[in-house]
């Protein structure tokens, strides 16, 4: 099939999908426990077998290949959440207080910073963008004002109610973390 396609059956290249995809599947699914992401991560296999036709040339046993590219899909993949998780929680910490490096330190703990961030998505869809302008972007209220068409005292009045918010949440933790994250959080008001 191999050599038919690269002689210029595209049909070849066909029948090689249908033959090993459901084998790439069924291995990426067993390495990631997700079947969507491992169907993406097939496709992206099969993807670079085409855009690497010329290379199969070489090429002695095509399923010990396929299954290497998917190794490597797989590797990716992994790599890639671990530097999206390290994001989020530096995104958080920016949410936070961007120009305190202590905050970072102090928050490590990813239990909280998973509940601060269910709560800013819990927020009114106003509050929170308003919120995320504020503390996200760092605008000033009457930067926040002037874009949502309304006061200050009402950029104001959204703030104090995501801060009032945030902090009831953290009324369960008890300790100086608690108290030097309220005062961070509060510190812009």
């Amino acid at each position: 099939m191999i050599t038919r396609w690269l002689q210029g059956d595209e049909k070849s290249f066909d029948i090689l999908y249908q033959r090993y995809i459901l084998v790439v599947v069924d291995m990426l699914s067993h390495k990631i426990c997700c079947v969507q992401t491992a169907r993406e991560l097939a496709q992206d296999v099969f993807l670079d077998v085409y855009l690497q036709k010329e290379g199969l040339i070489k090429i002695l046993h095509f399923k010990a290949y396929i299954f290497g590219i998917a190794k490597h899909k797989v590797f990716n993949h992994y790599r890639r959440q671990l530097v999206q998780e390290k994001y989020q929680q530096r995104s958080i910490i920016n949410v936070l207080d961007t120009d305190t490096t202590k905050a970072y330190e102090i928050l490590e703990n990813k239990e909280l910073l998973q509940i601060i961030s269910e709560k800013i998505e819990r927020l009114p869809p106003k509050c929170r963008e308003i919120f995320r302008l504020s503390r996200e972007s760092q605008l000033s209220y009457k930067v926040i004002a002037q874009k949502m068409s309304i006061s200050e005292n009402t950029v104001d009045q959204h703030i104090r109610k995501a801060l009032r918010i945030i902090r009831n949440t953290l009324n369960d933790y008890h300790g100086s973390t608690t108290i030097i994250l309220i005062f961070i959080l509060c510190r812009n008001v």
